[in-house]
This record gives C-alpha cells, structure tokens and sequence, in this order.
C-alpha cells in the first residue's frame, strides 16, 4: 500500500510537470490572426494596380456557357475610382443600344470591384450593356433561327432586326449563362487569367498596346471573322500527335473537331472559339472525345503571314483537302471572271472582249463570263452571257493540275454549244482571249488561305500578266 502511494504521488507529479511544460512551451498560434485578410487585401490591390497601369485597357475573351455560342471580345479600361469603360461589337449588344448595325462599335461606362471569395474576384456590380447582357435571365432567339440567312446570333429580342418577323424564342429564361464575377488564377505584366465564378469557365484578360485603336480593332474582328473560314469548300485539317483531325463548323464560331478514327455521329467535339486580331482561341484546350488525346491539347492559333492559321501549342497548321486549282475544278462549283480585275495582256484583251460585245448590235454588252462544268456535255466550260439575250453559250475545255498550285487550261473556240461557238465566231477578242488561257500556265491563289472564294491567276512566267475570278454559285 505504501509502495502504491509512492508510485501515484510520483505519477501525479509527472503529469502535472507535463501540463505545465505543455502549457508554457506549446502555446498554440491564434488560426485567426490577420496575416491571411492581409495577403489577401495586397493580392487584391495588386491586382486593382494591375487592371489601371494599361493606358489602353484589355481584351476579354469572353465566353458564356452554351455549347452553341461562340466567344466575344469585350475590352475594357480600368480606372482608380472603380470605374471601367467597356466596348463590344457583336449582335447581342447592337440589339442592346437598338442598333441595326450589328458591327456598330458601342461604348458604356460602369463600376468594378476588387473582392474576397477563394482568392481575389474582379466583380462588375453595376450593370453593363457589353458584359451582364450575357448573364442576364431572359428568353434567347433559338440558336439555329437564322433569319434572311444574316451571321446569327441576331440578338436577344422576338423580331428579326432585318425583317421585323417573329423569330422562335427559346423561352427557358436561362439567358446565356454568362459569368458577371471573376475569380483571379493567375496574372502577369500582360496577361490575367480568369475564372468565372458560376460557370468555372476560364477566360483571358489581354493587355492592349498603347496604340491600338479600340474602333479598328473590332473591324478587324469582325472582318476576320466574315473572311477567315467558308462552309463552301469542306473540312478543313490539321496533323498533331499522328492524328489528323478534321475541323468544320467554323462560320459559326464553334469549331467542330473529329479525330481520324472517331465515329462522326457521337464523338465530334464541339468548342467555342473567339476571334481577336493575331489569331482565335478556343475556349478550353482540345483533348479528343472524352479527353482521349489529352497528350496533344491544342487551344491556341495564330495567324500566319499569309493568312493560314498555325497552332501555337504544337506548331501545326490548318490546312485545305485540296489545292486551289482542284477547287476551282470542283464540278460543283461555277466561277465568275472578274471582267474589271486583270493585268497584263490578258487585262489588253478583256477590254477587248467587253467593248466587242458593247458593239455588236445583237449582244448589247457581256454581262457575265464565267467557268463552271457542264453536266450536258460532260465537259468543263467558259460560258457566255450577254446583256439583250438571257440565253447562255458555252465553249468547252480540259484541265491539268500541277505542282505549287499550277493548272493548264485548254478551251477550243470550235468545241462547244451552237450558242458558244456562234458568239465566239462574233467576237474576235473573245477567241484571243481562249487563246491566251490556254497558252500560259497559270499559279492559282487566293488572299483568304482557308475561305479561297475569290482567286488570283497569275502568268507563271509574267507576274504582271494575271485575271480574278470569285465563286458565282454551287450545283448541289
């Protein structure tokens, strides 16, 4: 019994030694103290310091959450009193200020702040035309209504801007799911990346250069965006990581992406993209159909010099599935000769042509001159339309494609329908002229690498020497 008291008295001891060592050396750290609300405050001054020391403002890719909707730029200027002056040029916000000019460049002022949420968030609280009209709730035109075939969207109302007609509203009241609030990931001198904070979806804030003009901008936006791709002429492709993939749907601004060996029905991929003026974005990174090639994402491209599109991700290129002269031999298509667009010799005997036909009292003028393919004759043709006879004539001709873009043409003033072969017979410089296009090799080109609905025939051996022609129509 002694001996057991010994032993609790000492343990006792112990014990009490060791909660009073506890207390006086384990002091534990306050979990809220004000280093955290200070760091946070600094991020978000940094930030605020950041937004106002471009003198141009930024470029917003902007992109809201539908699979249907492409992605708008909005720029925006940033100033030390929270506020910010914004621009847009797009459908959704000409309808906003009651413009029909959709390309109209419109401008509206309103206030920004720096907040705390997980991380810094750039939030736009009071409400601006060019960016809360894409996370407003209200009822959307349908996205395939595409009245009087004008570039959709046509905006957020129930008429057509053009005709006045009711358009087919989706009456979810979902609005665009657009993101009015921005949780800040990353930031740079010159670049912030965003993240919005309902949809998740990143963005890219973009610092303008000091010289850059905010109405030329949207021009070349919107320019680039009328010219850059066409429908018209298939698929376009591009070869990364051993995959060709196969891109279409562009026109729309969401590019449909098939990988080579996916079924085209259930696993094309479709990703918003935005156009700015050194090239387009996707709206996230292009992994393949359930992220199956995630080891090639690509996301990013940039215009070349001549107009072709380059990944920036993995220095690929986009690519037609066909040269230009085999294009311009596709028998679906008829093209049209610029009659007032030439040079050289063969501009001498056009000027020719055009004031024979103005001289002959039967004809009265050549209204159109123009290649397409005779399904009649099986035969590839110059066709012949004058101005006081609606009835066409064709003469007939063969094509030889060659190598870098060239193509030889043969057209036998002899070879032809009863109307072709009368009128040439009539027209002296329109026999020249057959003579001069098939005579010369000529290098097809085109200014617009990925829509080549217009092309340039130059004079392999004579610069000088060359005629346009552009895309009269398809036979479907």
């Amino acid at each position: 019994m002694k001996l057991y008291s010994r032993f609790l008295t000492a343990s006792a001891l112990l014990a009490i030694a060791g909660i009073a060592a506890t207390s006086c050396s384990n002091k534990e750290d306050d979990i809220f103290d004000d280093a955290a609300a200070v760091r946070m405050d600094a991020a978000k001054a940094d930030t605020k310091a950041l937004l106002i020391s471009a003198p141009n403002g930024w470029e917003l890719s902007y992109f809201a959450d539908n699979e249907w909707e492409p992605g708008y730029i909005i720029l925006m200027k940033f100033h030390n009193d929270e506020s910010v002056e914004m621009a847009g040029s797009n459908a959704w916000v000409a309808n906003a200020f009651m413009s029909q000019d959709r390309y109209a460049v419109q401008r509206e002022t309103s206030l920004y702040k720096m907040i705390s949420d997980d991380g810094p968030v750039l939030t736009f609280d009071t409400f601006n035309k060019m960016l809360h009209i894409f996370s407003e709730p209200y009822n959307l035109p349908s996205a395939t209504y595409n009245p009087e075939n004008v570039p959709f969207p046509i905006g957020p109302q129930e008429k057509s801007p053009v005709s006045g007609k009711d358009t087919d509203v989706n009456e979810s009241g979902y609005g665009h799911n657009g993101d009015y609030e921005f949780v800040i990931l990353s930031k740079t001198d010159n670049e912030i990346i965003l993240r919005g904070k309902k949809t998740r979806i990143n963005m890219r804030l973009r610092r303008l250069a000091d010289d850059t003009d905010w109405d030329t901008y949207f021009a070349t936006v919107n320019r680039l965006a009328e010219n850059t791709f066409s429908n018209r002429f298939g698929d376009l492709k591009i070869v990364v990581g051993g995959h060709e993939l196969h891109l279409s749907n562009l026109t729309s601004g969401v590019m449909s992406i098939l990988a080579d060996d996916d079924d085209p029905l259930m696993e094309t991929v479709k990703i918003p993209f935005v156009y700015t003026p050194d090239g387009i974005r996707l709206r996230e990174p292009y992994k393949g159909f359930e992220d199956r090639l995630a080891d090639i994402a690509i996301q990013n491209f940039a215009f070349n010099e001549d107009g072709t599109l380059r990944c920036t991700d993995r220095d690929v290129e986009f690519a037609l599935n066909s040269s230009y002269p085999e294009i311009f031999g596709m028998r679906n298509y008829s093209w049209n000769i610029d009659l007032e667009n030439a040079g050289g010799e063969t501009k001498t005997i056009l000027d020719q042509v055009i004031a024979e036909f103005e001289a002959h009292n039967s004809y009265r003028g050549l209204k159109f001159l123009y290649f397409n393919y005779s399904s009649a004759s099986h035969k590839y043709a110059l066709t012949i339309r004058v101005s006081r006879i609606a009835s066409l004539g064709s003469i007939y001709g063969e094509y030889q494609y060659g190598e870098n873009n060239s193509i030889k043409m043969s057209f036998n003033a002899a070879d032809g329908d009863k109307n072709g072969i009368d009128r040439v017979s009539k027209i002296p410089a329109m026999q020249q002229f057959l003579q001069q296009i098939s005579a010369k090799t000529w290098i097809v080109s085109s200014d617009a690498p990925m829509a080549p609905e217009k092309m340039k025939f130059t004079n392999a051996e004579d610069p000088s020497d060359f005629f346009n022609i552009s895309l009269k129509s398809m036979i479907r």
